[in-house]
Parts: structure tokens; C-alpha cells; sequence
């Protein structure tokens, strides 16, 4: 009985000393980091699809099978690349000469949660204890995963022009903490951020975009 005491007394007093932190905060519908964790994995998927050339071609980018969260974040992406590639884009198939139509086979986010501890246990005796759970490793994780289709046809004949096949991608982001000490939080889109929010990188961004605003008025 006093052993079972004593241990109990030593995990109690490892409790107190150990700290903890609760990591999900948000003031709308839907996280940053979630909205973040899409996004990241519909760029890569679509960094995968290799457009083909469409300088000068008046195209229609048709949405109507694309059914999935962020839409209007996929359709726009699509856009700007098209665009990017020198197509001509049109408002109606009408007149066009390349239809675009893209599908999603999913888009969305999983949760993983790990770790190594003792879960809460009474400890029966004249004097009943409760320990509380413990958990001396943690570590959490979500991904965002998007899988991407894109073909294009002559919008006169219907005939295939381009067939990206199935792209996929996942983004990650983790947070991880030992006897309490972190989170510690690593993945794809906590280094997009930190590259983002880099003053240097700003910098270097700005400058970028300055030579291409200029290159363009040339």
C-alpha cells in the first residue's frame, strides 16, 4: 500500500511540474491553418498537370463536374495558369476554340493524434485516487489532400487535345510536445508560412514582381 502511495504521490507531483497547451484557436467557420492545408495541396496537385501551349487560343474553362470544398480557390487557380500559359479566356463555350473541363476526386482534411502516456486510472484503498491521463509524447497531425483531373477538347468537334490523368498531393501540418514542453509544430504549410512572412523573402518577392510589372510595360 505505502509503494502504491508513494508512486501515486511521484506521478502527482510529475504533473504539476509538467505544463500543457491547447493549439486550435478560430474566429471563423473554418481554421487558417485548414483553409491553408487545401490550398497548399491543390497548388502542388496543380503543379503536376503540364499544361499544353494555348497562346493565342480563346478558351472556356468549364467548372460544371468540379464538386468540392474551396471551388472558387481550384477554378481560380486553374484560371491564373491558363492565363500564365497565353490562353484567351471566354466567358461562354460559344466561340471558343478549347473547352477545359476539371474534376476533383477529393478534397479535404484527416486528423492523426498519437501518443504515449497511461491513460486515467482510480487507485482503490481507504483513500481512492484518481490519476488523471498522462501523456509523456504527443503528436498531432492534419493533412490536406486534393487529387485533380483536367482535360481539354477542340470545342468544335470535341476531339482530345490534352489529358492530365489523375494528379495528386497532400500537405501536412504537425505539432508535436515531450513531458510538455512544446508544441512544436513542423510540416508543408508552416514552412510556406515562415517562407511568406520572411522580410527578405518579401523583399525578394517585391522586387520580382516590380521587374515583371516593368517587363510588362516595355
Amino acid at each position: 500500500m505505502r509503494r502504491s502511495r508513494s508512486l501515486a504521490g511521484l506521478m502527482i507531483l510529475g504533473l504539476i511540474a509538467v505544463g500543457c497547451s491547447t493549439a486550435r484557436t478560430s474566429n471563423t467557420s473554418r481554421t487558417g491553418i485548414e483553409q491553408l492545408l487545401l490550398s497548399n495541396a491543390v497548388d502542388q496537385t496543380l503543379d503536376k498537370v503540364a499544361l499544353p501551349p494555348m497562346e493565342g487560343r480563346k478558351v472556356f474553362l468549364d467548372p460544371q463536374y468540379l464538386d468540392s470544398v474551396d471551388k472558387g480557390y481550384i477554378v481560380g487557380s486553374l484560371r491564373q495558369r491558363l492565363l500564365a500559359n497565353g490562353a484567351l479566356l471566354v466567358d461562354a463555350k460559344d466561340g471558343s476554340d478549347v473547352t477545359i473541363e476539371i474534376c476533383s476526386g477529393g478534397v479535404g482534411t484527416d486528423d492523426v493524434d498519437r501518443y504515449v502516456g497511461m491513460p486515467g486510472i482510480a487507485l482503490p484503498g481507504p483513500m481512492p485516487i484518481q490519476l488523471p491521463e498522462v501523456r509523456l509524447y504527443q503528436r498531432k497531425s492534419q493533412f490536406g489532400t486534393a487529387k485533380i483531373s483536367v482535360v481539354a477538347y477542340a470545342t468544335a468537334d470535341g476531339h482530345l487535345l490534352f489529358d492530365s490523368g489523375t494528379a495528386l498531393a497532400r500537405a501536412d501540418d504537425s505539432s508535436w510536445s515531450i513531458m510538455g514542453i512544446g508544441p512544436i509544430q513542423t510540416g508543408t504549410v508552416r514552412d510556406e508560412v515562415r517562407t511568406a512572412t520572411n522580410h527578405s523573402s518579401l523583399i525578394s518577392t517585391r522586387s520580382a514582381r516590380s521587374s515583371d510589372s516593368s517587363t510588362i510595360v516595355r
